[in-house]
């Protein structure tokens, strides 16, 4: 086996997320370097000591303490040849595709789903637009791409005050990211005019507000199967909402992991993430979020590269399963050395 890169940091909002991630990886890795890519984008190379001790990481930012060996990504590819790089970057960097695209250009083995399948997952437009052609449950949506002119900027709050007062309670979200920064669930119209703000700033998209249980369920590649885990359950408390310091603070949250539904229900939601998985082509693991409603589970949106910190769903519902994480991480990358064979 060759030689494990774990990659976390970066430049994206979620890099917090991410140095989390690593610290929970890196521990079912055998003798791997650590590959810090700092805000500015470059690179160091962590001690493992430095990476585990690293204090808070939900708040703190890592602080490197050797000096960067490159200023960006692209210029450390021939240090990569032969190795295996174990991806634990969350947000733009690392989920949007173009760090897989480079690695394959170079048959660099890497883990998680290829450059195609990213880039699809992470555009919730284009994920719907999928979805829809598969006849997957959806909500009814409205894009609302940035625009830089004040009319045309105009027209889109328009459009969402419209959409709003049609609904009555919708969530506004960007069109691509992650950890539900710049989350909206849109109740008032105070809220609505925080939502606008944020509009001028993303692309973004509004949702109706599906009425029914917050749930995300995890598969995984395993011996030529996918292999779905239990469903995990978001409940919050009253006026809160999942953002960021709910989902990895702890802030008006309560996560139930297996959710407490029905056989037939966890089956049900099971059986969409298999489909999701497939239908977007992903590689190694995933984690599709849904709305369970009387009627079924209705789609949100796939995750190629959830969350992997103790907190997070997806070790959760490995430790549910009965299934260890050294197993799992073990799979993921024997499937990375198999990715171009």
């Amino acid at each position: 086996m060759n030689q494990v890169v774990l990659l976390f940091g970066g430049t994206s909002e979620e890099k917090l997320v991410s140095t989390a991630s690593a610290q929970n990886i890196v521990k079912y890795l055998k003798n791997p370097s650590t590959w810090f890519i700092s805000s500015k984008g470059e690179v160091h190379e962590t001690t493992l000591d430095e990476l585990v001790n690293h204090q808070n990481p939900f708040k703190n930012l890592l602080q490197p303490r050797s000096p960067s060996f490159a200023k960006q990504l692209s210029d450390a590819i021939p240090k990569l040849k032969d190795k295996t790089i174990f991806i634990g970057l969350h947000g733009t960097e690392g989920e949007d595709g173009k760090f897989q695209e480079m690695f394959e250009k170079n048959k660099i083995a890497f883990t998680g789903s290829g450059s195609k399948s990213s880039a699809l997952c992470f555009n919730k437009i284009s994920t719907k637009e999928i979805a829809k052609s598969a006849g997957l449950p959806l909500a009814e949506q409205l894009y609302l791409p940035r625009e830089t002119q004040s009319e045309a900027q105009a027209l889109q709050e328009k459009k969402l005050r419209d959409f709003f007062e049609k609904k009555k309670k919708i969530v506004v979200k960007p069109v691509a990211s992650g950890s539900s920064y710049g989350l909206h669930i849109v109740t008032s119209p105070n809220i609505l005019e925080s939502a606008i703000k944020d509009l001028r700033r993303y692309d973004m998209m509004a949702e109706e507000f599906i009425e029914g249980r917050e749930l995300t369920v995890g598969v995984f590649n395993s011996h030529r199967e996918i292999r779905p885990l239990p469903a995990s359950e978001v409940v919050l408390e009253q006026g809160s909402s999942f953002d960021y310091e709910g989902k990895y603070l702890g802030r008006g949250t309560k996560e139930l992991t297996p959710a407490p539904i029905s056989d037939e229900e966890m089956k049900k939601c099971q059986q969409l993430a298999i489909q999701s998985h497939t239908l977007f082509s992903c590689y190694g693991y995933s984690r599709t979020d849904m709305i369970l409603t009387s009627r079924g589970p209705v789609f949100l949106e796939t995750n190629t590269l959830p969350g992997m910190t103790k907190a997070s769903f997806f070790p959760q519902q490995l430790e549910a399963a009965h299934l260890p994480m050294q197993g799992f991480v073990d799979e993921m990358l024997k499937l990375a050395e198999a990715r171009y064979s």
